[in-house]
């Protein structure tokens, strides 16, 4: 449900994957790792995988995002577009199964802040950051078959974003900046790595799990409100939360089928705890 897939096999080969996604906020990690009581807000959003194979080793990718939520303190003023990420993506080696080497393919990207994130009418409506990030990582991939009747996949990840620049804030923002205020945030690097393994019951049924890490450095505030004669400094500490992920998938075809699963994290700090419960339909052409 969560880890990355390589580049796509051929020149030409287009995979479309659509996703629609929950999020059921039902508490708060502090920086103890201890979960606290909050007043949840939660998010409907629907995404969609793109990806394109320029050639038999280079595929550029995509993921449109677009969200609703909703809550005690309100929904937001209608579905918004999220930040956009573009990659390139290009597979540096080939699997060779009987020597056991796995493919590999590298990362290298944008991420366009297309989200709203201040000069917020209502904080629901922040779904984005305000940062230009550098996306980079890889992905490794390999098959192994310890029952010949049960194939194995299995992935290893880690990717990383980095901010170009510091992002400029005024007034009420993501950043939990009050009205009034004008400033800049100093956005923390921030990435996730796991593993994934998908185990083949039949031609058409296939068991997976995702077993990851997602970590963010802090963001530090500097800037002032409005008529205030003190500097509005803030900081936030380092977040993180260890997830995992059961699903199930169903293909009817050898290009196109169907992937449900949640996502629960099982440890963290200084962040949110939510239920992610997802669906997906995966098609190749």
């Amino acid at each position: 449900m969560f880890s990355p897939s390589g580049a796509e096999a051929e020149a030409g080969e287009m995979a479309i994957e659509p996703y629609l996604e929950g999020v059921d906020e039902v508490g708060r990690y502090d920086s103890h790792g201890h979960v606290q009581t909050i007043d949840p807000q939660n998010s409907l959003s629907q995404s969609t995988l793109l990806k394109y194979g320029l050639t038999n080793r280079l595929s550029i990718y995509s993921l449109p995002d677009f969200a609703w939520g909703f809550g005690k303190d309100g929904a937001t003023s209608g579905i918004k577009a999220g930040d956009l990420p573009i990659e390139l993506q290009y597979r540096v080696l080939d699997a060779d199964k009987p020597r056991f080497i796995p493919a590999v393919t590298g990362f290298l990207g944008v991420g366009i802040p297309t989200g709203d994130y201040d000069r917020l009418s209502r904080t629901q409506d922040g779904v984005g950051s305000g940062a230009w990030l550098l996306r980079f990582g890889f992905v490794a991939q390999s098959e192994v078959k310890p029952e010949p009747r049960y194939p194995l996949r299995i992935r290893l990840w880690a990717v990383g974003r980095q901010p170009f620049a510091t992002v400029p804030v005024s007034g009420t923002s993501v950043y939990d900046t009050p009205a009034g205020f004008a400033g800049r945030a100093r956005v923390g690097f921030s990435g996730n790595a796991g593993t994934s393994l998908e185990l083949g019951l039949t031609q058409r049924w296939v068991l997976a799990l995702d077993i990851y890490r997602v970590w963010a450095d802090g963001t530090d505030i500097r800037g002032r409100v409005a008529d205030g004669a003190v500097p509005y400094v803030s900081s936030e500490g380092a977040s993180g939360t260890w997830n995992v992920g059961p699903a199930a998938e169903y293909n009817w075809s050898a290009t196109q089928g169907a992937i449900l699963g949640v996502i629960v994290p099982f440890d963290g700090h200084n962040t949110t705890r939510s239920i992610t419960p997802d669906l997906a339909v995966n098609m190749v052409f």
